[in-house]
């Protein structure tokens, strides 16, 4: 077993295959070991509930999921960070898929297999703050009852701030997850690993971590993929405003299992309870990381993403995919060169007639109808204000396009990255 100590990094080139080797801490340093796990070869530091996920694309990607030392701040200052991947390394420049607000690299479960089939070099990626990363333990754990969950929302709510006071988060060694953070720790991960200019995608949120990092670090981004973006909300607005305590107890709110199952059945149509039963315990498993919580208030006090100045600056080519039945971040105006007074008035209209009074950003914040009108505008003003940029829609998707129709999804990333 050999050691390695701080300031020197594992080789981290790809040269056909490369058989990955984990990194633990020990000492003040690292370890390297070879690959492992349990009895059915998940890493160990994933949560024990991804024995409960019955999902075999969710739970083949999981035995894949590595953490490579991430070089932050000082040079002896690392942080075991998650990532799928690629088994090989090919001529073409790599992809790097990036993941929703408050995700994992597990939203890539359908669609990565597919990439790999295809010839690209794929990176799924865990931005700092969410996924499987170690940031550490820092705050007290809150078990809360089944019957708990199913409480009013109001009740909850309460309660939960009067436990959070009651039990206040302990101090820890958990890093700042603002944006400048989640940033820096990308650009050091590619710096040491990726080391070539990537075609970048981000679905929802993911589209603002893209465009931020596209901006500010032109030399690591070829083109960008932007799926069903959320690029115009200004950050997390009065919820950066919020006494801790507060914050703490609508986070804690944010990984109950009813909100995330609310939130999975506006994403996709069609599929069967217990799908969305199964893919809502995917797409909360990094919640019970034991750094979650102070994580997310961190990137919610901080201000979050607010981008809409620096999409203009982005020079790279761009290819925007929209699902046609995106229930969370509308695009029905998405084709549209002009639209009249009167027409906004009567799309409103109908929109207050039918199921839409409400849509819910990035399957967390809920936002009355008079804001549904801004959000149908956005996609429209996101591709003419891109000056290099393409737009494909998707029949019958929702907002996880690359879940839901991952083939298509698939096509597209690979078409668009290899044209010249």
């Amino acid at each position: 077993m050999a050691a390695l100590r701080l300031g020197s990094l594992p080789p981290p080139t790809l040269t056909g295959i490369t058989v990955t080797k984990k990194c633990e801490r020990f000492n003040g340093g690292f370890k390297v070991v070879g690959d492992g796990g349990g009895d059915n070869g998940f890493p160990p530091f994933l949560p024990k509930e991804i024995e409960k996920i019955k999902d075999p694309f969710a739970r083949n990607l999981a035995r894949r999921i590595k953490r490579l030392p991430v070089q932050i701040g000082c040079s002896e200052s690392y942080i075991m960070s998650s990532c799928v991947q690629p088994l090989a390394q090919t001529d073409a420049n790599p992809v790097a898929l990036l993941h929703c607000f408050d995700s994992s690299c597990l939203e890539w479960r359908r669609a990565y297999p597919l990439l790999e089939e295809s010839g690209l070099e794929a990176w799924a990626l865990d931005i700092l703050g969410w996924g499987f990363s170690d940031l550490g333990s820092s705050s007290r754990r809150l078990t809360i009852s089944t019957g708990f969950v199913f409480m009013s929302i109001f009740l909850r709510c309460a309660l939960m701030t009067i436990c959070v006071y009651i039990f206040p988060p302990l101090p820890g060694r958990l890093p700042p997850c603002n944006v400048a953070s989640k940033r820096y720790h990308f650009y050091q991960l590619w710096k040491s690993y990726i080391k070539r200019p990537m075609v970048l995608v981000g679905p929802s949120l993911g589209a603002a971590v893209a465009i931020d990092f596209a901006v500010n670090y032109p030399e690591a981004v070829e083109k960008l993929v932007l799926i069903n973006p959320s690029v115009y909300a200004e950050g997390t607005g009065n919820l950066a405003k919020l006494p801790k305590v507060v914050a703490y107890a609508g986070v804690s709110l944010l990984k109950t299992f009813p909100l995330r199952l609310y939130a999975n059945l506006l994403a996709f149509d069609g599929i069967p309870l217990s799908k969305s039963l199964d893919w809502t315990n995917v797409g909360r498993l990094h919640c019970h990381m034991p750094w979650w919580k102070d994580a997310t208030v961190s990137f919610m006090v901080s201000g979050g993403y607010n981008v809409v100045s620096k999409i203009k600056q982005v020079k790279q080519k761009t290819l925007i995919i929209c699902g046609e039945n995106d229930k969370i971040v509308s695009n029905q105006l998405a084709m549209a060169d002009t639209y009249t007074l009167g027409e906004m008035k009567s799309l409103q209209s109908y929109l207050l007639n039918t199921n839409y009074f409400m849509v819910v950003l990035d399957d967390l914040v809920v936002f009355p109808i008079n804001l549904v009108i801004y959000f149908l505008t956005c996609l429209k003003r996101l591709r003419f204000e891109l000056p290099n940029a393409s737009m494909q829609r998707l029949p019958d998707c929702g907002h996880l396009c690359h879940v839901d129709k991952p083939r298509n999804v698939v096509k597209l990333i690979a078409d668009f990255a290899r044209a010249k």
